[in-house]
Parts: structure tokens; C-alpha cells; sequence
């Protein structure tokens, strides 16, 4: 141990005053597991699903939170396809329909279309996310013991897959507080690179998957405006931040409800999206792929969400942590629900109010399960193959379109096309466990690809 000794050279009288040691530089704090695994475990079940979402007939079909029959395994937004409402047998009839005539005040005119026929309603509400249109399809659910039929919009509810984009959202939020934390002063720049970055690869991804540039808005995009917002509210103290949380819902609530082009721009699709290669597509069409470039904001309340989360890791504080996924999960989780069952139905198409906050608290839940079982209870050997997607999520977020552009030139993914059932799940996970492998041998090679 060494001493250091301070003379005072304008005093020589004053006794000479032993310093206290020099501290140990702290260190490092430990990566924390349920991060890595719960975004590796987003990760996989997004690549899965999107592999499986061409194959028809798969199981686990049920009404989800009020959506027409699907499978799990696909988006609720996918609820309109009648060939898929067989495998579901329970207390009620579904048939599709359109709305012929608005009549007002809610209240529409609906044809049901019967074998050979069809059904005229007139002055029938419609349970939706935001006001229908003539010509909009309709869901019409008859009770199986008779009478007359309710009608509800096409996309409501939400299945397992409508909670991938969701998880990933929230993630982000979870990290924000932890990268301000170890980045200090530089972190403004990272964010304003960061969110650019995460836009412009996700007009590539988009690019890559439809085969033509453009300026696409997806799921990338989305996230990037997510975490900017989110990003910025950390600048307001935690009882202001669930105040702009508040007031955000209640902003993109109304306008989703009062302004069509809040959710949805009008398209011409008779030319297909306006591409690069295709100059004469609609040029509205690429702004509506996921949703939005503004609808976005209904994935920022998801991400300010996970900002809360995020801030009680910071001092790795179980009790705290536990406390605060409880509240954020329960609260949000509860809100969504009420505002879902009150009349304005989750919706991942429109990014409904009631959909992000559900969401969000059933992330924050979902969370606390692996935090619980990894970071608490030191149970992670399970959780090794995630960690694969979970280290380096932007390359196994874009192995989907590049490997699958791989194997249509070699004329294996052929092999991929066609499936149903149980076959076309086993079929789903031999892709998952493919590009697993390919990211395992990248992660081998020190192969990460971050922004």
C-alpha cells in the first residue's frame, strides 16, 4: 500500500497530514441477462412468425381480445381470411362484410355476404379503433343461437404476434436510461445518430424484403421515432414524464379517431408502391406499411414506458425493479384493457391507444419474469439460445431478407413455400433455427452489427 504525503510549501510550520488511499476504480457492473435473453427471445419470435405468416390453416386459432378467429401465429389484422374461421368451433358465427352506407353518429349500413346472397343492416354500430368508411370490410358475428348480428372491424384484438413489435418497443425504453447512464455527455449525439441510423436501415430492410427503394415506413422507422421521444422525455423528472405519457395517448387517441390520415394516408395500390424502379406507384403507399411516419407516437408511449423500467435497473435494486414492472405493467396493462373494452378495440394496424398501452404493461410483466428468473434467481442456462438474437439483434433482425435472398438464388427457399398446420410450424422453425445458426457463427467471429 502506498502513502502519499502533502506538504503545504507556504506554511513549512503545518504538520505534515497523511491522504486517505486512493479509491479502486469501481467496477464494471455486470451485464444484466434478462435484457439480452428477453430482446433474443422478441428477436426469434419475430422471425418465426413472419415466416409462418403465408401458410394458412396453422393452430391455436381462437378469437383474441375480440378479433375474429386466428391463429395465434399471425397478426389479428389477418382475421378477415373466412377459409381460416373453420378451425374455430364455439358459440358464434362469423361472416364477412362491408360497409355500404355511413349513416352517422357511429352508425352504419352493412351488407353480409352469404352464399349467393347478401344481407342487408341498417343504423348497426360498429365496434372499431376509429371511424369506418364506405366500402371498408366488417366483421358481422352471429350468436350461434340465433338473432341479429354485431359487427365489429377487421383487425381488432390481439394475438401473441401483435406483442413482438410491442416487447422490442418496450425494450428500447428499457435501455435508454442505462446507455445515458454509461455514455455521460456524449449521449445526445449518440440518440441524434442513433434514431437517423435506425430510419435509414429501416428503408433498407424494407428495400431488401420488397425488392425496391423507396421511402418505406416500418417497424424500424417506428422504433426510431419511439426511442427519440422516449429519449427526450428523460429530460422531465418521473411525475411529468407519466404526465407527457398521458397527455401523448390522449393526443394521438383523438387525432387516430377525428383525422383518417392520422393512421392511414389514401392510396392508389392499381400501380403498386411508388418505388425507385416503379415510378409510377403510389407515392402515399411506402408511408403505410407498418403505419405511419406520426402514428408512430403510439409506439413512443410504449418506449417512455420502458423508460421507467429502465431507470430502476439502474441501481439494480430487486425490490425497486419488482416495484416499478409491477406498476408499469399492471397500470398500463389495466388502462389499455378498460379503454379496449370501452369502445376503442386494440388495433396493431391503426397503433390504437388501448393496443400500446395494453402492450406496454404486458411487457413490462413479461420482463419481470426473466429479470425474476435470470437476474434474481441466477437461472440463465435456459436462456443461452436466445442470447444468440439477444447480443446482436440488428443482424438478426436483417438476416431475414438477406439469408432469404441467399436461398432463392441457390433454390432453396422453394422448399419453404406451401405449408399449413402443424407441418407449416416445424417448417417455421427450421428457418428460425437456420438463421440462429448464421448469427451464432457471426457472434463466433466477433460479427455485430450495431448503431
Amino acid at each position: 500500500m502506498f502513502k502519499i504525503y502533502f506538504v503545504s510549501s507556504s506554511n513549512p510550520a503545518l504538520p505534515e497530514v497523511e491522504a486517505a488511499p486512493p479509491e479502486k476504480p469501481a467496477a464494471p457492473r455486470q451485464r444484466l441477462a434478462s435484457l439480452d435473453a428477453f430482446r433474443g427471445f422478441t428477436i426469434a419470435g419475430m422471425i418465426f412468425v413472419i415466416m409462418v405468416a403465408g401458410y394458412k390453416n396453422l393452430p391455436q386459432t381462437f378469437p383474441a381480445f375480440g378479433s375474429a378467429p386466428v391463429s395465434t401465429w399471425k397478426h389479428a389484422g389477418e382475421d378477415f381470411d373466412a377459409a381460416e374461421w373453420t378451425h374455430w368451433h364455439g358459440d358464434r358465427t362469423y361472416r364477412q362484410a362491408k360497409v355500404t352506407q355511413v349513416v352517422g353518429k357511429g352508425k352504419y349500413e352493412v351488407s353480409v355476404i352469404w352464399p349467393g346472397r347478401e344481407e342487408g343492416y341498417w343504423g348497426d354500430l360498429i365496434r372499431h379503433s376509429k371511424p369506418l368508411q364506405k366500402g371498408d370490410d366488417v366483421v358481422a358475428v352471429y350468436p350461434n343461437a340465433g338473432g341479429r348480428p354485431r359487427f365489429q372491424g377487421v383487425g381488432n384484438g390481439c394475438t401473441f404476434t401483435d406483442l413482438i413489435a410491442p416487447f422490442f418497443v418496450f425494450i428500447v425504453g428499457v435501455a435508454i436510461p442505462l446507455s445515458r447512464q454509461r455514455r455521460g455527455v456524449e449521449w445526445w449525439k449518440h440518440v441524434g445518430r442513433r434514431t437517423l441510423m435506425l430510419i435509414g436501415a429501416g428503408v433498407l430492410y424494407i428495400a431488401l424484403a420488397l425488392k425496391g427503394l423507396s421511402w418505406w415506413w416500418g417497424i424500424l422507422q417506428a422504433i426510431g421515432v419511439a426511442y427519440f421521444v422516449g429519449a427526450a422525455s428523460l429530460l422531465l423528472p418521473s411525475a411529468a414524464r407519466w404526465g407527457a405519457l398521458a397527455l401523448l395517448a390522449a393526443a394521438h387517441a383523438v387525432l387516430s379517431w377525428y383525422v383518417p390520415w392520422w393512421t392511414h394516408l389514401p392510396a392508389d395500390m392499381s400501380h403498386g408502391f411508388f418505388t425507385l424502379s416503379n415510378p409510377l406507384g403510389d407515392k402515399l403507399a411506402p408511408l403505410n406499411v407498418h403505419c405511419t411516419p406520426w402514428g408512430s407516437v403510439g409506439y413512443a408511449i410504449i418506449t417512455i414506458a420502458g423508460t421507467f423500467v429502465g431507470e430502476a435497473l439502474l441501481n439494480r435494486d430487486h425490490r425497486q425493479v419488482f416495484r416499478y414492472c409491477l406498476f408499469v405493467g399492471i397500470a398500463c396493462a389495466g388502462v389499455g384493457y378498460i379503454i379496449h373494452r370501452s369502445g376503442i378495440p386494440m388495433n396493431k394496424d391503426n397503433v390504437s391507444i388501448s393496443y400500446s398501452l395494453f402492450t406496454a404493461g404486458a411487457g413490462a410483466l413479461c420482463f419481470l419474469v426473466f429479470y425474476w428468473v435470470m437476474d434474481v434467481k441466477g437461472i440463465t442456462a435456459w436462456a443461452v439460445p436466445f442470447n444468440v438474437f439477444g447480443t446482436n439483434p440488428l443482424l438478426g433482425y436483417f438476416l431475414q431478407p438477406l439469408v432469404r435472398i441467399v436461398f432463392v438464388q441457390l433454390g432453396l427457399y422453394a422448399w419453404f413455400g406451401g405449408h399449413s398446420g402443424w407441418s407449416g410450424m416445424g417448417w417455421g422453425l427450421l428457418w428460425t433455427f437456420i438463421l440462429w445458426c448464421v448469427c451464432h457463427c457471426c457472434n463466433k467471429r466477433n460479427i455485430y452489427w450495431k448503431l
